[in-house]
């Protein structure tokens, strides 16, 4: 009888652990979501974590700094509209590495800092401790890339749990990459954690979620990454002008620092269906392979590509937010709200359960 109430005892408490790690994000990933306004009260971007002093290019190439950041608020003034980038081949980049290599093979690294990240709708889950959903769009992206005749190494060691030092363990991963695989570039795969809008796309023949490029202020080379990701970007909206949402300039480094061809891709949003990320791939390896391979950019940066939409409407307008972000509050306190409901009914079977077994076993004396 012992044995039976042990037995009860770990098929009860498994599923309050299994209710406790699923019901919210458990590796600290803490998903605040900052929305930010310009000097006219427009919401013009979304992040779940900003600085002072942090910057972003939207699509029309306007350069926004943000000042201020009040609660879950931040305000931005503009500080330059700039003209579209140039778009810089990376050729000789390419040449040098395949030297190193010795051989012609083009080859791209991916690793995930951030292995926890996953997407509600899909996963169930908006982070676990361990490998969430980042790791099928990475595994997703390396076979989209190796269909572009792409050597792509997808190195899946976790760099749990989610923290401030994530990066320092990561960077371990990053520079064996470097050493062992000499690649032409290293991408850093990610999921943001702001709404379902900021990401999704749907240009009246296709759903898809859109892509943020980040790139690290801190990072002792920064101008090398930043003005590559200027030229991905100038040609992901040439090619496909929904694709991108904006580029980041946050106050990391985000390991870029190893070589100019490294950048952090935020691969949509935690609310977002994994499945329309999975359809932003093949456009986003067309633009990596075209950036990186193509002679159809020219060493001046001119570039000869069929544009693939000729609707950018998606990638200009950003809709205002307020009445779904306060939905997306009432959901993470929902999901807390159901996680301590079923722990309490759990605890209570438990208890229950404990107590006529306990009864049952106790000699009847008469």
């Amino acid at each position: 009888m012992k044995k039976l109430f042990l037995i009860l005892i770990i098929i009860l408490i498994f599923p309050l652990i299994n209710v406790a790690q699923f019901s919210y994000a458990i590796d600290g990933d803490v998903l605040e979501n900052y929305v930010v306004y310009n000097e006219k009260g427009e919401v013009i971007c979304e992040r779940s974590s900003v600085d002072v002093g942090d910057s972003f290019i939207t699509s029309d190439y306007s350069e926004y700094e943000i000042t201020r950041v009040e609660n879950h608020k931040a305000y931005a003034v503009l500080v330059k509209k700039h003209k579209k980038p140039k778009i810089t081949p990376k050729k000789d980049i390419i040449r040098r590495k395949t030297a190193q290599r010795g051989e012609l093979k083009k080859k791209i690294c991916l690793y995930m800092t951030h292995n926890d990240e996953s997407y509600r709708p899909s996963d169930g889950y908006d982070s676990i401790y361990g490998a969430g959903g980042i790791h099928d769009v990475a595994k997703k992206f390396k076979l989209t890339l190796e269909g572009k005749g792409i050597e792509v190494v997808l190195d899946e060691t976790l760099h749990i749990p989610h923290n401030s030092s994530a990066y320092s363990r990561s960077s371990q991963t990053a520079n064996k990459l470097l050493d062992e695989e000499r690649p032409d570039a290293m991408f850093d795969v990610h999921r943001d954690g702001v709404s379902r809008s900021y990401y999704y796309v749907n240009d009246g023949k296709n759903e898809f979620s859109k892509i943020r490029i980040v790139v690290g202020k801190s990072n002792p080379n920064f101008e090398e990454n930043y003005q590559f990701a200027q030229s991905v970007f100038a040609l992901g909206n040439e090619m496909y002008p929904s694709l991108f949402s904006d580029i980041y300039l946050g106050k990391g480094h985000y390991n870029q620092s190893l070589q100019p061809t490294d950048l952090l891709f935020e691969m949509g949003t935690y609310l977002i269906e994994k499945e329309l990320v999975y359809n932003s791939l093949p456009m986003l390896a067309d633009v990596v392979d075209t950036m990186l391979y193509s002679s159809v950019i020219g060493e001046e940066g001119n570039i000869e590509v069929e544009t693939q939409s000729t609707d950018d409407s998606h990638a200009s307008i950003i809709p205002h937010l307020e009445k779904e972000n306060e939905n997306v509050t009432s959901q993470k306190k929902g999901g807390w709200i159901w996680a301590m409901i079923t722990s309490f009914l759990m605890l209570g079977i438990l208890i229950t359960g404990g107590y006529f077994l306990y009864k049952k076993s106790k000699p009847d004396i008469k």
